[in-house]
């Protein structure tokens, strides 16, 4: 991963002290605060260790984050392992549990045995698609399991909110072509957007904070502010764009969040 995705796990961790890094499962009557926030991660971690199929003993955590979800699996009695490119995630990873973890890019991993089960929690859209279930199946034990949960793009989406995730129906058919068939799948899109809510909060605070304290010198130097939104003019123009980003609606009109269970028939 990118040093910007190192600084926003950093921001995460240390500015909003947020251990996990996925959206969340919130209910309805939640209200918009940070305390609901760890609540509703750890009910989405609840749903994905409690989807784990019987049978499965060996667990490949992809995209581990801060290894929390890893701690928890250990503590259900799973043997663990971590995976994950981000230099951040292997420091806290690594610090906090004596498992093995490996960093690499999940494309390059070259396991030196079959896991029974590999999660993907907000992992697999970083994974290159074409070579995505080829490396699930060279991880993957005979009739094992994939746990994935992830938004994706719809066909019909559009603007910034096309250019990150997997096209869902793309990946579904590359998931039946690789031999994996759905065991249990669930839309939770409704069940996560508040968490893009409470960032819209968080943003529009800081907007407020900076126009507060730039009040006087807007006052005092016109000429001045206008050269500065013409010189960075750029940027403003791409900050403007990214709040797109963290609009519920948007979100729910281009992607679609899912929950989903393979197994494999290898």
């Amino acid at each position: 991963m990118s040093k910007q995705n190192d600084r926003a796990l950093r921001i995460y961790n240390e500015v909003l002290e947020l251990d996990r890094l996925h959206y969340g499962l919130w209910q309805p009557d939640d209200e918009l605060t940070i305390d609901n926030l760890k609540i509703a991660q750890e009910r989405y971690e609840s749903l994905l260790i409690d989807s784990i199929p019987n049978g499965v003993n060996s667990v490949l955590d992809v995209g581990c984050g801060t290894g929390i979800m890893s701690k928890r699996l250990i503590a259900e009695g799973y043997d663990v392992e971590g995976l994950s490119p981000d230099n951040n995630q292997q420091k806290l990873f690594t610090e906090s549990l004596d498992v093995p973890f490996h960093h690499c890019i999940f494309e390059d991993f070259q396991p030196q045995k079959k896991y029974d089960c590999l999660i993907m929690s907000e992992s697999a859209q970083y994974i290159n698609l074409e070579k995505f279930f080829p490396a699930v199946n060279n991880a993957l034990k005979a009739n094992g399991h994939l746990i994935v949960c992830d938004y994706f793009v719809k066909n019909d989406a559009s603007g910034i909110l096309a250019k990150s995730g997997h096209n869902l129906e793309n990946f579904l058919t590359r998931a039946k072509s690789a031999g994996f068939t759905i065991v249990q799948e669930k839309d939770i899109t409704a069940d996560v957007t508040k968490t893009l809510d409470i960032a819209k909060n968080f943003a529009d605070k800081l907007f407020l904070a900076a126009d507060i304290g730039t009040e006087k010198i807007r006052a005092k130097h016109p000429h001045l502010l206008r050269f500065l939104q013409w010189y960075f003019r750029k940027k403003i123009e791409k900050s403007k764009e990214q709040l797109a980003l963290i609009d519920s609606v948007a979100f729910a009109e281009n992607k679609s969040y899912n929950f989903f269970v393979f197994q494999s028939g290898a």
